[in-house]
């Protein structure tokens, strides 16, 4: 890359100044930028001066309390539903236990199997 630069740098092209300027351009600029600003002060002030678009600012202060609404009650939204699948875990979990020793208690009963029998055929596997 240092050799591409100095490829550059080499070329007689940049020997010379590429920019050309006319002649007496900068002895004139002052009395030609001058005159502009004579004719501007005195030209007649017909036209109005742009105005900046009138924004109603009611309009904006409901767009902010209405997002700021929706960022609350959306807010409020996912707390909430995120506390309620929370406390339902443990729930869910302590029924599954009861479910599956009724579930196993029913077995045993439908088989008439008492613990004595159940642990011999534990055992025999």
């Amino acid at each position: 890359m240092n050799n591409d630069l100095n490829d550059i740098l080499d070329r007689k092209q940049l020997e010379q100044n590429p920019f050309k300027v006319p002649e007496g351009y900068f002895d004139t600029l002052n009395t030609r930028i001058m005159d502009k600003v004579a004719k501007q002060a005195l030209a007649p002030k017909d036209e109005k001066p742009a105005q900046a678009k009138k924004v109603h600012m009611h309009v904006l202060r409901w767009a902010a309390a209405c997002a700021c609404v929706l960022v609350i009650g959306a807010s409020a939204v996912i707390y909430t539903f995120k506390d309620t699948d929370t406390a339902k875990v443990p729930e869910t979990a302590q029924q599954s236990i009861t479910t599956s020793e009724d579930a196993f208690n029913q077995a045993a009963d439908y088989t008439m199997l008492d613990n004595h029998d159940m642990y011999m055929m534990l055992a025999e596997e």
